[in-house]
């Protein structure tokens, strides 16, 4: 049995149950199996997309009829930046 195997949700602060809520406690022990001690940095997807692969994927939503705003929404960018990754 693993030392994480112990842990349990009310040993966690708020921000570390909040991962657990999305990942589960069996995740979140194994990422602290792997990581526990280390700083993980997690990107935005936004940082990992390449720009005309987006605004690719914003034309097509487009031309399906979805408008700017649904489009930010879902993406949860602005309207603005919708607009100019279309032009």
């Amino acid at each position: 049995m693993a030392m994480s195997d112990l842990v349990l949700l009310c040993h966690l602060n708020e921000e570390q149950q909040a991962v657990v809520d999305i990942i589960g406690m069996d995740n979140y022990r194994s990422l602290m199996d792997v990581y526990g001690g280390d700083r993980i940095w997690i990107p935005k997807a936004r940082s990992l997309i390449p720009t005309p692969e987006l605004a690719d994927y914003i034309r097509r939503r487009k031309q399906n009829g979805d408008t700017a705003e649904h489009i930010a929404h879902d993406l949860q960018i602005t309207v603005s930046d919708v607009c100019k990754l279309i032009k």
